[in-house]
């Protein structure tokens, strides 16, 4: 089974609840065939279930299992471990190596930081001094 980036983002997302394929690309920036074709993959992992939304006007909507709610710890607890071991990595002028520990998380920390799941803080610590000169803070 490969665990792709974009399947923990799903999982981020309907971890505040149930949603459509249309509420999740939207949160995510994702485009809804790639959410389906994340979602179709979490389904067969046992990692997300189907579920109805809506009261009058039933819409399909995906919600998060047991199995999925673990996967999803497992994966928060790997992307601290990184940052935090990246940031010793910094202070100790190893900076390459940091950048080679965060290379896989790069696609999906703006997306964290959007979503409230990492602070300013952590987002600097994890992106170290070229991100403030990106910006115009160096």
């Amino acid at each position: 089974m490969e665990l792709k980036q974009e399947y923990y983002l799903v999982l981020e997302s309907l971890s505040t609840g149930v949603k459509t394929v249309g509420e999740i690309a939207g949160e995510l920036d994702m485009e809804p065939q790639e959410v389906e074709a994340a979602l179709s993959a979490l389904l067969a992992f046992g990692w997300v279930e189907r579920r109805e939304k809506g009261f009058f006007v039933r819409r399909e909507a995906y919600g998060i299992t047991e199995a999925g709610w673990s996967a999803l710890a497992k994966w928060r607890e790997e992307v601290r471990d990184r940052i935090e071991r990246a940031t010793q990595l910094r202070r100790e002028g190893r900076e390459s190596e940091a950048q080679q520990l965060l290379a896989p998380l790069e696609p999906v920390l703006p997306v964290l930081l959007a979503m409230g799941l990492i602070d300013m803080y952590t987002w600097g610590e994890a992106v170290g001094e070229e991100w403030g000169e990106e910006w115009g803070e160096g």
